[in-house]
């Protein structure tokens, strides 16, 4: 027999059981509405995605938004700040790579390593040369009490 009080707490705490194993095993997602959430110090994924879009000559543009704008990660038609390019805000350098061996599918998403508070924050990913070319805007958000995995 179904209880439907019951069915409808387990519903409940599903979100929160699918996100504390998220945090366990090192991995993150977005929902629909764009939102990340990682736990401090781990490694999160930003996404961008122009399915079957080869970007491997285009320019991509991830910033922070805020007071000022934050430059984040900028790809050129094969440079970028891990490879000379010069601009990216000191906060994020050293930390962020992108997908290379992805470009040709379309992924524009990046990596941010050892996740930090101040990272949390909105982030948008433009093509400023081509207008017609979705903008995505992801909100990140670092905890640090992402830690009960097991106590469930």
């Amino acid at each position: 027999m179904v209880h439907p009080q019951r069915t409808c707490s387990h519903m409940e705490l599903l979100p929160l059981v699918c996100l504390c194993l998220l945090s366990c095993s090192g991995t993150t997602s977005a929902d629909p509405a764009g939102r990340v959430v990682v736990k401090q110090d781990d490694d999160v994924i930003l996404p961008c995605s122009l399915d079957g879009v080869n970007i491997k000559s285009k320019v991509f543009d991830w910033k922070k938004d805020g007071q000022p704008t934050k430059e984040v990660f900028l790809y050129a038609a094969g440079s970028h700040y891990n490879n000379g390019r010069e601009g990216q805000n000191e906060q994020f350098k050293g930390r962020v790579s992108h997908f290379e061996d992805e470009l040709e599918q379309g992924n524009a998403s990046i990596k941010i390593t050892r996740a930090r508070m101040e990272d949390s924050g909105d982030y948008t990913c433009k093509f400023p040369r081509d207008p017609s070319l979705k903008t995505v805007h992801v909100k990140l958000v670092v905890d640090r009490v992402l830690t009960s995995c097991g106590s469930f």
